[in-house]
């Protein structure tokens, strides 16, 4: 019986070293494949990134056409909101639009709409555009 119970109390101990996810299946990393703008165009992304993990996104193009910022991240109701972003290693840097937009977001803080969220494909739409993601 001394064994059980040491055993869940070490079971304790390690779970909850760990952030739980409070975004559902938002939470990881999430690959951006398409970005489909309100006038009709559709870019293609190549190596763009988000990580979404508690209140904070990361976006990433890997592709070195851009950079690595960090932003500030809520989801409630079916409504994500991002804003603040930040280069990454200079914090105290804003990201201007100009930077933001190879990653589909074109205000200072954008609200997008969650129209699908499985474990394998995410799609938000923002009134500028919809955005396609697969987990990665």
């Amino acid at each position: 019986m001394k064994q059980i119970i040491v055993f869940i109390f070490l079971l304790l101990g390690i779970s909850s070293c760990d952030k739980a996810p409070i975004n559902g299946k938002l939470d990881g990393r999430w690959q951006l494949m398409n970005i489909e703008n309100s006038d009709g165009n559709t870019k293609e992304c190549y190596r763009i990134y988000y990580s979404i993990q508690l209140h904070l996104v990361e976006i990433s193009d890997k592709g070195g056409n851009g950079g690595t910022f960090i932003g500030r991240f809520s989801y409630e109701n079916d409504e994500v909101t991002m804003s603040e972003f930040r280069h990454r290693g200079n914090e105290e840097e804003l990201a201007t639009l100009k930077e933001l937009e190879p990653f589909g977001l074109y205000l200072p803080t954008t609200h997008l709409k969650v129209e699908k969220a499985t474990s394998e494909k995410l799609i938000l739409k923002s009134e500028n555009a919809r955005l396609i993601f697969r987990k990665f």
